[in-house]
């Protein structure tokens, strides 16, 4: 088998957004990983996708971040069904020419955990952003505002899609966090609450705990020394 014919290394770890002043070329020598929001509010030119595949090398793997506005799907009035669909499409297209490994779908905290927001989530993960859409790449979902990490990850597995958790920021009306689930998990560590240094070891020893259940982990650093915090976490992987 050949380097370009090696399969993604099961546990993938990055950054949310380059290290200022780092090409990604530069980047993937050093991590598998990169989470990066579209440049502005629509879909790239397929030009610039296909430039990000090659940057990739041959264990690099992308998490593409949507606009937040095309899983506002509890504001019918902000966008059209028609737009958001055709979008949802554009963004599809582009997962497939950057070879996304995953694709994260940002709710606002004004999407709440009410039986209408609900159906409404469920309707958009099953008719637009759905899997036979995206079907190279792994759906994730962030939700933001009131939903608690056990909540919003039971409702995930619903709806066929993993949630985007923190597994060092617990739920405080429970015990800890959801397990990581079989299939694939998706952390998002963002340090909230805590000192802006780096972690330790201890931290970087739980969340590979948590991971370890899933068939395919992606472990995302939004912390204040997220570079110096994925590579400790890859050098443990190593």
């Amino acid at each position: 088998m050949s380097d370009s014919e090696l399969p993604p290394p099961r546990v993938a770890v990055g950054c949310a957004e380059l290290p200022p002043g780092m090409s990604r070329a530069a980047y993937f020598k050093k991590l598998t990983l990169l989470e990066m929001r579209l440049p502005g509010d629509s879909a790239p030119a397929a030009r610039v996708a296909e430039r990000w595949a090659a940057e990739l090398g041959d264990r690099g793997q992308l998490s593409l971040v949507a606009p937040r506005w095309m899983a506002a799907c509890h504001r019918p009035e902000a966008r059209s069904p028609a737009e958001i669909d055709a979008a949802v499409a554009d963004l599809a297209a582009t997962a497939t020419r950057a070879r996304a490994a995953a694709v994260v779908f940002a709710t606002p905290p004004d999407l709440s955990p009410s039986t209408a927001h609900r159906d409404a989530l469920r309707r958009f993960f099953t008719d637009v952003a759905s899997s036979e859409r995206f079907a190279g790449a792994a759906r994730i979902w962030q939700p933001d505002g009131l939903w608690r990490p056990i909540v919003a990850a039971a409702f995930a597995a619903e709806l066929g899609v993993a949630a985007a958790v923190d597994p060092l920021a617990p739920d405080p009306l429970e015990e800890g966090l959801p397990d990581a689930p079989d299939g694939v998990a998706y952390a998002r560590v963002t340090g909230l609450g805590r000192p802006g240094r780096p972690l330790g070891v201890d931290d970087l020893s739980q969340l590979l705990e948590w991971a370890e259940p899933s068939e395919r982990a992606f472990l995302v650093f939004a912390t204040t020394a997220r570079y110096r915090d994925a590579r400790a976490l890859a050098r443990a992987l190593d």
